[in-house]
């Protein structure tokens, strides 16, 4: 087979890559990743009953400059937590439903844990306001049999995290997440996972709460917690254990610990890494790109405020570093089109003697200096490229309702198909600026172009801003490139 024609079919195979690979990712990544951990690292925990209790007491309200909480007098549990910049409510309706609460404190002891869920305390404050210092809510109160109930929750202004610290002598407490978390947006295949989360020392585990029978116990947890694809409620200490239950459907998470950090907020990765929680965020197999592709675009975002322009910029600095690639991708299809008399002729002479025509083509090749498979390297660059910026516009929620243009979300599909159309007509430019020396290639080119339109329509705008771009700049690279090599040779 001749070797333009091996380099085109391999071209057509890497978009077929894309093409099939992609459609893996938007419609089943996440029925992988939502696996149940069948014999994790368990510790003996018994399983604890968690006494339900809608006694609400008197509300404590709290106000930071990032969120608004409400905290109940009953047990210091967490009514409510709204994140501000998201409008965001992420504490679960089914915990009014259920009588079970973030932040909840229980113990083992069954008869302790009735008493704490129900048990009234006295706060030092009902308005709490944090401005620029840390600010901590005291709750205290007194059990049947004379000990005191100490609970303290400390406030920050610039940080989603909530130190937790509870007193109780001689007993074993436990800090409850969940149930679920609540979902922010409508629930749908692209949406991520949502349910339980657990890192430990070994890695991390995302629960299909749909497969949780009874309770799941893990041990050397770092931090775990209820997420759906924006947002995480968790809780988070050193070498802790876990046990993830399933309550009618619902899952709560029951941290073996009385004093801890809880974070409930945004999966904005600076905040999460300070806390070592960053891999909260669902990157993929490409996330040794992904991640520090994001904080690049963070960076860019200092200076330039528009989302759109950023990713814009971004391509074009891609571009600039594999143009030598590009370049040299270009010259080697534009003397193999220059060759295609001489290897047409060489094939009707030796059309049947398959092992001379090989031997012939090869010469050919090494005396004008081409590589038939050079035009396949930018575009083989481009795929890590590609599928780590699908998952930054996918999850990163640095981007959630960034704006560009008529595009109101670059998170999300692009409702008026402007830009995939815009997409598939660059695709097409491109490959008429591409010097080809085989017909069939412009026809699966032009098929694809076509194909890529309707799957591009489902992707984050971002993603198809970022292609439409890329390919904007190749067409330019190739014209350019193409007034070059002509002038030379004139």
């Amino acid at each position: 087979m001749e070797k333009n024609r091996i380099a085109s079919i391999v071209q057509a195979a890497l978009l077929a890559f894309i093409l099939v690979l992609g459609f893996q990712l938007f419609l089943g990544k996440n029925k992988v990743k939502e696996k149940v951990k069948e014999t994790p690292k368990q510790e003996q925990v018994v399983k604890v009953d968690i006494p339900a209790s809608k006694e609400i007491g008197k509300v404590v309200k709290v106000d930071t400059p990032l969120y608004s909480a409400e905290i109940s007098t009953v047990n210091g549990k967490l009514l409510s937590l709204t994140v501000k910049k998201y409008n965001a409510q992420l504490v679960s309706e089914f915990s009014k439903k259920m009588g079970i609460f973030p932040l909840m404190t229980i113990a083992v002891d069954k008869e302790l844990s009735k008493e704490l869920a129900n048990l009234s305390l006295t706060p030092n404050s009902e308005n709490i306001v944090v401005k620029d210092k840390p600010v901590t809510l005291n709750l205290e109160g007194k059990l049947k049999d004379g000990r005191k109930f100490v609970k303290e929750l400390t406030f920050y202004p610039d940080s989603y995290k909530i130190d937790i610290k509870t007193e109780l002598k001689d007993a074993d407490l436990i800090t409850l997440v969940g149930p679920d978390i609540k979902v922010n947006e409508a629930h749908s295949s692209r949406m991520g996972h949502i349910g339980p989360v657990v890192e430990t020392d070994e890695g991390i585990e995302r629960l299909d709460p749909k497969e949780i029978k009874g309770f799941i116990n893990f041990s050397n947890v770092k931090w775990a917690g209820e997420e759906d694809k924006y947002f995480l409620l968790a809780i988070k200490d050193s070498q802790f254990v876990v046990s993830v239950e399933s309550i009618n459907g619902h899952t709560v998470v029951k941290g073996f610990i009385g004093n801890g950090t809880f974070f409930g907020g945004p999966k904005e990765i600076k905040r999460l890494e300070v806390l070592g929680m960053d891999k909260a965020i669902d990157f993929g197999v490409f996330g040794f790109i992904a991640k520090p592709f994001l904080k690049f675009f963070l960076f860019l975002h200092h200076f330039i405020p528009n989302w759109g322009l950023v990713i814009i910029i971004l391509t074009v600095l891609i571009k600039i570093v594999l143009h030598p690639l590009t370049h040299k991708s270009f010259e080697s299809m534009k003397k193999m089109q220059e060759l295609a008399p001489k290897l047409e002729e060489i094939k009707n002479k030796y059309k049947d003697n398959p092992q001379k025509l090989n031997e012939e083509m090869m010469k050919l090749y090494r005396e004008a200096g081409v590589n038939p498979m050079g035009g396949c390297f930018p575009m083989l660059l481009q795929i890590p490229v590609f599928f780590a910026l699908y998952e930054i516009f996918l999850n990163a929620v640095e981007l959630k309702g960034a704006s560009f243009l008529w595009a109101n979300d670059l998170s999300m599909p692009d409702p008026t198909y402007i830009m995939p159309v815009l997409m598939g007509a660059s695709m097409i430019l491109q490959q008429k600026l591409t010097p080809t020396t085989n017909p069939q290639q412009e026809k699966i080119f032009m098929i694809m172009a076509v194909v890529f339109t309707f799957l591009f329509a489902g992707f984050p705008a971002g993603l198809v801003l970022y292609w439409l771009t890329n390919n904007i700049i190749t067409a330019i690279q190739n014209f350019i490139i193409n007034r070059m090599l002509h002038r030379e040779k004139s």
